[in-house]
This record gives structure tokens, C-alpha cells and sequence, in this order.
């Protein structure tokens, strides 16, 4: 689980920890270091929750679903969305969204 130290990714986090009989959490700073883990770690789903995003950052969350082998799923405050990187993108997402696509 890649991380940032705000509101939005504690709340996360707290939804996530609520499941901790079905999942692991780790989390990392950035995608680049979930890249250089995902082998040690070798996750089903990496959910990365930073505010906002850049084109290079989804280059960076392409690359890590097609190394780690996982589900990467993008949450984002801009326009309440979670992106799947299997494309599938979800607007107007729910705490249900996001759990059915962390448990799939």
C-alpha cells in the first residue's frame, strides 16, 4: 500500500485495518518504493491513496501491476474515483467500492 501522511490516507488506512483477518497491510512511501518491495512482499492488491497524480505516476502504477503480478487500485479525491488497473474506473466510489475491489 503506497502512502501519504494525510487525512484522506488514514481514513484508508482505518477502513482497510477493519478487514485485518482477510489482509496484510504494508505501506511505502511512494510507487517507486512498491516496486523495489513487491517482490519481498509479492501482494494480491496494492492500493496506492495519494491526493493527486501525475502522468508518470500512472506509468509508475502500470509497471507495478505488470511486476508485483497485482490488482493495483488508485484512489483519488479528484472526482471521488478509484481507477483499477485492469481500467476500470469507478465514479462517485463508495467505501463498498473500494472494499469489493480490495477483497476481489
Amino acid at each position: 500500500m503506497i502512502s501519504t501522511q494525510s487525512l484522506f490516507g488514514t481514513g484508508i488506512i482505518s477502513l482497510l485495518d477493519e478487514q485485518k483477518n482477510q489482509l496484510v497491510i504494508e505501506t511505502t512511501p511512494d510507487v517507486k518504493a512498491a516496486i523495489q518491495i513487491c517482490g519481498t512482499f509479492n501482494p494480491d492488491v496494492v492500493v496506492d491513496f495519494r491526493e493527486t497524480s501525475s502522468p508518470e505516476d500512472q506509468v509508475l502504477l502500470q509497471e507495478l501491476a505488470s511486476r508485483c503480478h497485482a490488482r493495483v487500485i488508485h484512489c483519488t479525491l479528484e472526482a471521488n474515483q478509484l481507477t483499477i488497473y485492469d481500467q476500470t474506473r469507478i465514479k462517485n466510489a463508495t467505501v463498498e467500492d473500494l472494499m469489493s475491489a480490495v477483497l476481489k
